[in-house]
Order: C-alpha cells, then structure tokens, then sequence
C-alpha cells in the first residue's frame, strides 16, 4: 500500500514495519535523528517507530505485508519525553555515561539509539555498548558488541562492531561470571578514550541475582546518567544509589511497540549468524599448543591404559569402545567412540569420582570464542571436530588471522547456524 501524506508542523504519527518512507518535502524526526528532503528510509518488520514532523512535511510510504501507519492517541507516543531526556543528559557535561535498564520490549533499544543519534547530531564522538547477549543486534548472540556509528541511524543491527567480547552463553543468568569478565573488559577498554558511552543492557531484571548483575554494570561503569524504563525499577535504583552522584531518571515506554515472541527472537539470532558466517574457513589447530578455557575434557590429566586400569573396574570390557580419558578433580571424563553403545550404570569407577560420559561428535556445532596470543578477544567459531589421537581440533570461523585460543561456551549451533540447545554439562 502507498500513501502520500503532509504532516503539520509538530504532528506525530507512528510507523510499523515493514515499510519504507521518503521525504519528499521538509523535515521530520525518527529514533532522535533528523531526516530532510530526499531522505528514503526503510522500516523493518520488527521495529516501529514515532515520526515527528519537525516542520511541515510531504511524505511517501509504502506499507508491506503486517506494516501500518497510524496516529497515536495523546501520550502513546514518547519522541518528546525522551528529547527532554537527551536534554537532561548532555546539559552542561563534556562527556556522559549513560546505562539504559528495563523488563523485555520496554525500548531500551529504540532509546539507545535515539540518545544516540541526539549526540551524533551535537558533533560528539559516541560508543554504544551492545550487552544485551540475547539479541545482540550490534554483534552475535552470546558476545558484548560495541559499535561506534558514524552516523545517524535507525537500528542497532545498522552498526558494525568494533570490539566483540565472547560471553558463551545468550542470557547472563546461565554464565555470570562470563558476562561480568566481558564487561569489564569492554568498561575498562572504553573509559581511556574520550568519548560518550551509552550501554543497552538486556532484559534480565527479575529477581535479586538479575538486579545485583546490573549493580555491578554499573559500579565498573560509573555512569552520569542511570536511565530506567519502568517505575519499579526506577523506585530500586534511586533507592540504591542515594550516595553516587549520578543522575537515575525514569523513561516513558512507548505504549504501542511492535512486540516480537520467541519465535522471533530466534529468527533474529539466527540472521546474526548467518551473516557473520558467511564467508568462513575450516582450521586444525593443535591442541597441545593452544590455550583452552572452559574445556575440562582436554584440560584435565590424561590417562593412559595403564592409568585407567586403577579407575575403571570394568575397563577390559570397555577398552575397545574408549577413544580418550582424563581426570579434573574429582571427575573423570571418559569420551567412548562415535557409535560405542554403553549405559552410565556399565561405567563403574573404582574410587569415590564422579562421572561424565561423552561421545566422539558431542562437541560439534559448539559455539566458542577466539582468541589471539595474547588471549584477547578477536572472534568466534563453531567447534566442528575433536581428533583425540592426533591432537587436534578443527573450527569454523571467519577470523582469518592468528588463533591462540579458544574458549568453550554454552551454545550449540546446527549446520544451519539455528539455536539447538543450552550445553549443560562438559563435552570437550
């Protein structure tokens, strides 16, 4: 569907994608930035949008399938709160600091990158953190992204990363450890330069453990600015930081958003994917010159025939289907060949250890990190194969340069680069 349209002077309207939008006359505003005369945008399918007119304006929009365009109701939509939000922000600071917080599809992405591109219209120099490893629109899922636009822009998927920090797993909940590592990496990085922050965080805020997470966001950020897009959070946050002299300000969230199910989330996530995979290459690289982080399996002790005799009671009767053992601990990881049928109750140890079984093959299609010598974050791969007897491991990554290093995460991918599962216990 077409439609052309003038829009008065101060007059909002609301876009849902997909759908494109020219200006054929004026000048209207989008996610903080301004779009004049001649200016086409397109509108994706899961986003929506207020547009203000910031003054009289002709417009051409096409409406795809699922896309609309209507007039919201006086306080739906929320382009003039947030302007007196990006206001309060940069009024009088050289540089800011701002930490976005709120549940799921409250816009703290949209509010990302409408703080954004208020800054980038003001000349300033601007990083956006990506930390919500979820959905990770500025890199891929299970990795901190961080993006340094260089100019206005509607979505953070727009943006190439510029650092990528892997995570391993695609909600803090299940690796926090991990997220607060990667973060503070990023923090630590980032706060030498000169520049403005702004960091997205993810939607995790329920509970003690969630709310404790973003505490520690912020206590390696030291913020200007906390932005909170609910009121009982805002309520918590205020509370909490009576005496840090930053600035907790409630947001307003749109009331009408173009909300996405799981099914959507996963589709996003697998779009990420596919485009950083792309273009990949296969790589043997030798286990016993790489740093490995995360692979209990091949870090632990390896054992021997000889050595294996002293832990497994019924050894003689398994040999044949063994293709590697070692000890971590108080575990011991027995790998059985590809094929090798054999229950947990068949593997009796003879001392007080516990047990993990895994087979040739459990390790394929692993998400994990790269690494350089200097175990610095360049990438990440996909885990295709583990050679035991010969040593070696074989990934599939774009990074074309030099591997040092690999960190095993909770992810595993198809050959279709789809979500297939969370890893729960060790299987390499």
């Amino acid at each position: 569907m077409n439609i052309n349209l003038i829009v008065d002077e101060g007059r909002i309207l609301r876009i849902c994608g997909p759908a494109s939008i020219e200006v054929l006359n004026g000048e209207v505003m989008i996610a903080g930035a301004s779009f004049t005369t001649g200016s086409k945008l397109v509108i994706n399918k899961y986003r929506s949008y207020g547009i203000k007119a910031v003054r009289r304006s002709e417009l051409k929009v096409a409406l795809g399938s699922g896309g609309s365009l209507d007039e919201p109701q006086v306080g739906e939509e929320v382009i003039d709160s947030w302007l007196n939000i990006c206001a309060e922000v940069v009024r009088d600071r050289r540089r800011v600091r701002v930490i976005i917080i709120g549940p799921p599809e409250a816009g703290k992405t949209s509010l990302t990158a409408f703080i954004a591109n208020r800054l980038i219209s003001e000349g300033r120099e601007v990083y956006i953190v990506d930390a919500d490893i979820g959905q990770a629109d500025i890199a891929v899922p299970c990795t901190i992204g961080v993006a340094k636009p260089r100019d206005k822009f509607l979505w953070l998927r727009e943006l190439q990363p510029v650092i990528m920090k892997y995570v391993g797993c695609n909600s803090p909940q299940f690796c926090a450890h991990q997220f607060i590592a990667a973060f503070q990496e990023v923090v630590y990085e980032l706060l030498n330069r000169d520049v403005d922050l702004i960091v997205n965080t993810d939607g995790w805020v329920s509970g003690y453990s969630a709310l404790e997470l973003k505490e520690l966001m912020i206590r390696m950020l030291r913020p200007t600015h906390v932005i909170v897009l609910d009121d009982m959070l805002y309520t918590y946050f205020k509370n909490s930081l009576k005496s840090y002299p930053s600035e907790v300000l409630v947001a307003p969230k749109p009331k009408v958003v173009r909300e996405r199910d799981r099914e959507d989330r996963r589709y996003l996530r697998h779009h990420s994917y596919m485009k950083l995979f792309s273009n990949v290459r296969r790589v043997r690289l030798s286990i016993d010159s790489l740093t490995l982080i995360g692979f209990c399996i091949l870090s632990g002790k390896p054992l021997n025939t000889d050595e294996l005799r002293d832990y497994l009671e019924n050894y003689n009767a398994l040999r044949e289907g063994i293709a590697y053992c070692s000890l971590l601990h108080n575990v011991l990881n027995v790998v059985f060949k590809k094929g090798f049928k054999v229950s947990p109750s068949q593997v009796i140890c003879k001392k007080d250890l516990e047990l993990n079984i895994v087979y040739e093959g459990d390790e394929k299609g692993l998400l994990v990190g790269i690494l350089d010598n200097d175990l610095r974050d360049v990438s990440v791969g996909i885990l295709d194969e583990v050679d035991y007897v010969g040593r070696n491991v074989y990934v599939i990554t774009p990074w074309n340069g030099i591997i040092g290093g690999l960190i095993a995460g909770k992810v595993r991918l198809n050959e279709r680069y789809e979500e297939v599962g969370r890893v729960v216990k060790c299987v390499v």
